[in-house]
């Protein structure tokens, strides 16, 4: 981490701890000075990545103060596509929800423009629309991941895919989508009141055909900015990036999840001079609620936020998972603020500590105490057949949801080998493995 950051950091954690009140910075020399945002603050500014068709308000308490931005789409993926083979916005309630919390909590809003699946006059009209309704946007990010194999190859039936959008060779339909939606949207909302943000790929030195095409994607956004002098030096550039334990629900067309040692910071230096990362994704994933599990999660998301500079705005996903089936990303949850959530929480009120290196994450300290799910052991509800008949070792916690590891034994002889979650023991004999579908599950005969 640069010197420069290393001294801030400790002065502002010097001065929270003796309540000392720097004066604000001038203005003039802030990337983050628009018109139309609020007052800065002395914290840190911090992005959490939502779905807005989850939304829901009554789920965020206690609230995350150290919250100052939101990034969202108007997609909603629970809707069907269209007759045309497009997908809906979010219903108006659920839009109008938002609104009124995110003026509640003084958030600031990163909106996600959709620059395939709705036309330009069409998201123009509906971000128009919402800004007049209350919504505070300060930027907007053209697009979304136009760089996974999904949509190179223009797979309709995977999600967010309307079209094919290839950056290979000849090949620039991002650029071409860029050409179509940049102009509009820097006239009618001036880069020097909104941020604009151009999507890229975080690369690592892996030599194949995927990382080589990542890099491409890249070489070719960099450049286009390059040789437009009414952009250069004025946009900003996102990217997303996870690391840790493949879920059973990961999908390989998806972004890419890394192991640690995968990770390779160097990118960072890549973005041009003038400009600023914003990190609209990122995220570690865990494989349980254990202290060791979430130390390593935390220590991910400090080196990320040692890594960028003063200037970049760090995210991460995501808000919040409304369904009960084990998230190891969200923040909130069914039942509120997850063991995630509060160990981000954490992490958030001593940022500044842990940038400067005075508070460091030492994932090889023994902790002995319980999870949170070993805390807050709860009874499963039974009833039906088959019936949970044995679990070694047994571990509660959450209303229907358990945790369980080695092996679970159902009345019928079927028997369960893994460590995961799961939400009720209650199956119908003939529906027994759809509830376990996102398990990688062992079935023994009886």
């Amino acid at each position: 981490m640069p010197t420069f950051r290393k001294i801030a950091c400790l002065f502002v954690f010097l001065t929270m701890v003796f309540s000392v009140h720097a004066q604000p910075m001038d203005s003039d020399e802030s990337f983050h000075d628009k018109s139309n945002e609020h007052d800065q603050q002395d914290q840190q500014e911090f992005l959490v990545n939502l779905k807005l068709f989850f939304f829901d308000s009554s789920l965020l308490d206690p609230w995350i103060e150290e919250i100052t931005h939101i990034r969202v789409y108007g997609l909603d993926f629970k809707k069907s596509k269209d007759s045309d083979g497009l997908y809906q916005y979010v219903d108006d309630g659920r839009m109008n929800e938002f609104i009124s919390f995110t003026n509640e909590k003084n958030l600031k809003v990163i909106w996600t423009l959709n620059v395939t699946s709705f036309t330009l006059e069409q998201e123009m009209e509906y971000v128009k629309d919402i800004i007049s309704r209350g919504l505070n946007i300060v930027g907007f990010e053209y697009g979304g991941e136009y760089y996974l194999r999904k949509y190179y190859f223009g797979d309709l039936s995977a999600k967010g895919v309307v079209e094919k959008i290839r950056m290979d060779g000849e090949n620039q339909f991002y650029l071409e989508l860029l050409d179509m939606w940049l102009p509009p949207f820097t006239s009618e909302f001036p880069m020097d009141k909104y941020e604009h943000i151009i999507i890229t790929a975080s690369t690592n030195k892996e030599k194949h055909k995927e990382m080589d095409y990542r890099r491409e994607f890249n070489r070719k956004v960099f450049e286009y900015v390059d040789q437009h002098p009414e952009y250069d030096g004025k946009v900003s550039y996102s990217y997303h990036l996870y690391a840790g334990a493949k879920s059973a629900r990961y999908n390989q067309h998806e972004e890419k999840v890394l192991t640690p040692d995968e990770i390779d910071w160097s990118f960072l230096e890549d973005k041009p001079e003038g400009s600023r990362w914003v990190v609209t994704e990122s995220g570690y994933y865990i494989t349980d609620y254990s202290p060791q599990q979430l130390k390593i999660a935390k220590k991910f998301y400090v080196e990320q936020s040692r890594r960028l500079d003063d200037e970049s705005l760090l995210g991460i996903h995501e808000l919040i998972e409304k369904t009960k089936r084990f998230n190891p990303l969200s923040l909130y949850g069914p039942q509120g603020m997850t063991p995630v959530g509060e160990m981000v929480e954490d992490w958030l009120s001593n940022r500044a500590a842990y940038d400067a290196g005075i508070l460091e994450v030492d994932i090889n300290d023994e902790d002995n105490s319980e999870s949170p799910v070993q805390q807050n052991q709860e009874s499963i509800q039974e009833s039906g057949a088959p019936t949970l008949v044995d679990i070694s070792p047994e571990y509660k916690g959450w209303f229907q949801w358990i945790h369980f590891s080695h092996t679970l034994t159902f009345s019928n002889g079927k028997s369960y080998r893994r460590s995961y979650w799961f939400s009720s023991p209650d199956f119908r004999k003939d529906d027994l493995g759809k509830p376990l579908s996102y398990f990688k599950r062992v079935v023994k005969s009886s």
